[in-house]
């Protein structure tokens, strides 16, 4: 991934590396500062020009750090200004031992509101998903690049990157707010006037399909989300990996036997599963998915339509043969009982391959006294519903 938050003491950091440009050249240089004044409460948006700045690049104004500090490359950072009183002060780049600094004047007035100097204040005027359209990718790996144009008047006109643009590629839901996306940034590319163009790729965890585009922003200010030249968003589908891994282990751990009210939702079932290498230690296993099935007693659910499945959470570690072990992963779900008064089986199924293959899981645990599954199918729990 290319973006990494850092929060640190006096503020947000956050830090945007560009491949091969994370190291400063030799020296560290500050040339200029675009605006070199800003109002006294603070918030201006500085453009910190000149060499060696990395992403570890410290900035401070009139000795307070920066209230949110993006590192842009080795020649460029963006301070936000903290609060200062009226007068010159110094904004001092720190990159280990080294400093250099520069002439900051705090103003009792804002310069900024374009009141005096009639500058209108920077906007996004237009930004579209380019291409592609659809993409297909296996879970967990990326996808091919993702282009995007944005044009934001006064600046991006002609060759070369236009300062003060952040971007970023993204993916979620189709019917989710586009803010609850996962987002990673973007680069640019090239320019096409009025136009810049930025490249992104995504990183899909899990198999679904999904919606994506691009989203840029100007001088920190609010993200602009785009859509195509047609309308909308791309599509994106997410298929589980190719290669088949067996569950080691894995049983329904309780309830046993429960009874259901016709249609209604069952109570918890939990479920553990063992998988060498991936459950044990703190936390939920990678690759792993768990359902949560029921359907006509005395049936196959690999084979037979009676058989309804929902997923199953991750809820908690559990301890295997050692105490603190934490080897297994516990599952939660529940399922919608059927309509017809009589019994029924349920069982959860495991997956250590993102839902590629499954594994039935029997009765087991301290609960159920039986065995548990690896490789068969005997022994489900018995729903009956009234």
């Amino acid at each position: 991934m290319l973006l990494a938050l850092i929060v640190g003491c006096g503020g947000d950091i956050i830090r945007h590396p560009t491949p091969g440009e994370d190291s400063g050249s030799e020296g560290l240089v500050l040339t200029s500062l675009d605006p070199a004044e800003g109002v006294a409460a603070g918030g201006t948006f500085v453009r910190v020009s000149g060499s060696g700045f990395t992403s570890a690049s410290e900035v401070t104004v009139g000795g307070a750090p920066c209230a949110e500090l993006t590192f842009l490359s080795s020649a460029e950072l963006y301070c936000s200004t903290p609060a200062g009183p009226v007068g010159e002060t110094e904004l001092v780049v720190t990159e280990g031992e080294a400093s250099a600094s520069a002439t900051f004047t705090y103003l009792a007035d804002d310069p900024d509101t374009g009141e005096d100097t009639g500058e209108p204040t920077a906007t996004i005027t237009s930004c579209t998903l380019d291409e592609p359209m659809s993409l297909s990718v296996v879970a967990e790996d990326s996808t091919d690049p993702v282009l995007g144009s944005v044009v934001v008047s006064g600046r991006t006109e002609g060759e070369g990157q236009a300062p003060g643009i952040e971007a970023a590629v993204g993916f979620g839901p189709a019917d989710a707010d586009p803010s609850t996306w996962a987002w990673s940034t973007a680069l640019y590319v090239g320019s096409v006037d009025p136009a810049d163009q930025y490249s992104g790729v995504l990183y899909p965890d899990d198999p679904g399909t999904f919606a994506y585009t691009l989203r840029f922003r100007v001088d920190h200010g609010d993200w602009t989300v785009c859509t195509a030249a047609g309308g909308g968003y791309g599509s994106l589908e997410v298929t589980p990996p190719s290669e088949e891994v067996a569950v080691d282990y894995c049983h329904t751990q309780w309830p046993c036997a429960m009874e259901v009210a016709a249609g209604t939702e069952s109570e918890p079932v939990y479920a553990w599963i063992y998988q060498g290498g991936v459950t044990q230690g703190t936390g939920q296993g990678a690759g792993i998915r768990m359902e949560i099935g029921v359907g006509d007693a005395g049936t196959d659910p690999t084979t037979e339509s009676s058989w309804t499945w929902a997923p199953m959470a991750y809820n908690a570690d559990k301890d295997g043969l050692t105490s603190g072990d934490k080897a297994n992963d516990e599952y939660m779900g529940t399922f919608m009982a059927p309509t017809e008064i009589e019994t029924f089986d349920y069982t959860a199924r495991a997956s250590a391959d993102n839902g590629l293959t499954w594994t039935l899981c029997d009765l087991g645990g301290d609960s159920c006294n039986y065995g548990g599954s690896s490789d068969g199918y005997d022994d489900p729990g018995t729903c009956t519903v009234r």
